[in-house]
């Protein structure tokens, strides 16, 4: 069983324009199309069961439109997993969350770096307070544009909100703060939440970390709570398939990360993948 939880599509009608402007912003080249057919090719390709969507609202006029979108196309469990969006101002989070429970997506993602928000600000609380202990929160963590420019979600920042909501479900995206090792081994190793490996695997001309580091920061964190994630369309499926199933780690811990921790998190029912 293999889950990738972490991977971006778009409706057909702005997937272009969509991926254009990230690889603009990122400096990087998608692989593949983000829409529903690309990725459904790319799963089959990749021997991928289930991908985790992950969606993000820039204004708060996008969250609802945004959420009924996905929880449409999640009616393809346990293919697709419909994570919504949510933006730092809108206006009653409470609400809409439970709109999002009752169409059966499993928690919401958060990216700073377009929200433009610290996640340890009191006024992003009701948002997770909203969340209770049964969705899941996805943050977009570190940065990887080059040069460095300031980032809003950083390790400190995300155990602060651990300290202050112990029972939220956290994932904390490219293995804790992409770029930021040092402070993911002082402030979130050891923590209770989960860290994903989308967008680390080093490729020429992104070589900000090396194998052997991610393989020490999984082992030092528990591979119990390690997400395989890939950041489709900004890498390909199969590629980061082969870079888990190539580590130096024994079989039970590569099941684990590839999808068993994912199954468990996200409660995805696997029977008939």
């Amino acid at each position: 069983m293999i889950i990738d939880a972490h991977a971006h599509i778009f409706p057909d009608k702005i997937a272009s324009k969509a991926i254009a402007g990230l690889e603009q912003q990122y400096g990087v080249n998608a692989c593949d199309e983000a829409t529903v057919p690309g990725i459904r090719t790319s799963m089959q390709a990749a021997d991928v069961d289930a991908s985790v969507i992950l969606s993000i609202a820039t204004t708060t006029a996008q969250v609802e439109s945004i959420n009924n979108w996905v929880a449409e196309i999640s009616t393809d469990a346990p293919h697709f997993i419909g994570m919504g969006a949510m933006h730092p101002e809108y206006p009653d989070p409470d609400k809409e969350i439970r709109r999002m429970r009752e169409m059966g997506l499993k928690g919401i993602k958060l990216h700073s770096e377009f929200q433009h928000f610290y996640p340890d600000d009191e006024c992003m609380y009701p948002i997770y307070e909203a969340l209770t202990d049964d969705m899941v929160l996805v943050f977009h963590a570190g940065d990887e544009v080059i040069p460095v420019r300031h980032v809003h979600t950083t390790p400190d920042r995300i155990s602060t909100v651990l300290d202050s909501f112990p029972r939220l479900k956290v994932v904390a995206a490219h293995l804790g703060g992409h770029r930021c090792w040092d402070e993911v081994e002082r402030h979130l190793v050891g923590r209770d939440l989960y860290l994903d490996t989308a967008y680390v695997f080093p490729i020429p001309g992104h070589e900000h970390i090396t194998v052997e580091r991610i393989i020490d920061i999984m082992e030092a964190h528990g591979y119990d709570r390690i997400l395989f994630g890939t950041d489709y369309p900004f890498r390909d499926q199969g590629s980061e398939v082969a870079n888990i199933q190539g580590m130096d780690i024994d079989d039970m811990h590569k099941a684990l990360v590839l999808g068993e921790n994912a199954a468990a998190l996200f409660n995805i029912d696997t029977k008939g993948t």
